[in-house]
């Protein structure tokens, strides 16, 4: 027999477009989604972890640990995921032996023995929709103990809320642009797209050639000296207006034992969701 795949949620549509507003499908977001894979893989000891999305057809990797593929990449195709079991609860789907479970007996990859055992957690956003499974497979048989899946669960709640965290900013980011671009227009209504572009380039303290600038200068939104272009008075009153004023952020390199320190402090503090 072959692999029968787990029917749709009831609410797929809306699942799916919770899924494109987060407008990462497809995105490099390796560096800051694997530390979830790593931190479960040393929780629970299973051989290989995945954090993943589902649209329509497809599922696709976050990040992930022993398995193929890169952040981005296309896992699987829908139909031929065990995870695709995983959207139907915002419970784990738990199966310690896939040969036994009629969902997953008759996979390539339980047939095959690389998946043995099998853990899928929904990734479930602000609204209640599940986004994708952050699975664990092991080519052994293996079974969670209770403490495990509270953290598991704790872990993937704290990836979900990153994940709306981000799908958040973009929005924001979006919507201060938009806003920016209008107040332009309105402060400077001869202006073109060209200029606003070069603005916000000047406003960013980035070096913009001061042939391209001809137009901001008539304007006197800025002004031409010795060391370069700097904006005119006028110019710092409308990139004020426009919200675009720049900050300095603080970075910060760690390494070593700190690094090892802070993952550690991370693992200490899930209890305490």
């Amino acid at each position: 027999m072959n692999f029968i795949p787990a029917p749709l949620p009831a609410n797929e549509s809306r699942r799916q477009e919770a899924v494109e507003r987060l407008q990462i499908k497809g995105t490099n977001q390796h560096d800051v989604m694997v530390v979830y894979s790593e931190m479960a893989q040393e929780l629970t000891g299973f051989a290989a972890v995945a954090a993943t999305l589902f649209d329509a057809d497809t599922q696709y990797s976050l990040a992930s640990c022993n398995f193929p593929g890169k952040s981005g990449d296309k896992l699987a195709d829908r139909a031929q995921s065990i995870c695709s079991y995983t959207l139907l609860s915002n419970k784990p789907t738990l199966i310690p032996d896939t040969t036994l479970d009629e969902r997953t007996k008759n996979h390539p990859a339980v047939t095959s023995g690389m998946c043995k055992s099998y853990a899928g957690f929904p990734i479930i956003n602000k609204d209640n929709y599940i986004l994708g499974s952050f699975c664990l497979v092991n080519n052994e048989k293996k079974e969670l103990s209770d403490q495990q899946i509270i953290l598991v669960q704790k872990l993937v709640a704290r990836l979900a809320h990153q994940l709306d965290t981000q799908s958040e900013q973009r929005e924001i980011t979006s919507n201060k642009i938009q806003d920016a671009i209008n107040e332009f227009s309105k402060s400077v209504p001869n202006a073109s797209l060209e200029d606003f572009k070069y603005f916000i380039s000047i406003c960013s303290n980035k070096k913009v050639a001061a042939s391209l600038l001809g137009n901001l200068i008539s304007l006197e939104l800025c002004s031409q000296e010795n060391e370069g272009v700097v904006l005119t008075k006028k110019g710092r009153e409308t990139q004020q207006r426009m919200g675009m004023q720049t900050q300095i952020l603080q970075k910060v390199k760690v390494e070593g034992n700190a690094a090892e320190n802070m993952v550690n402090d991370m693992l200490s503090k899930l209890g305490d969701v």
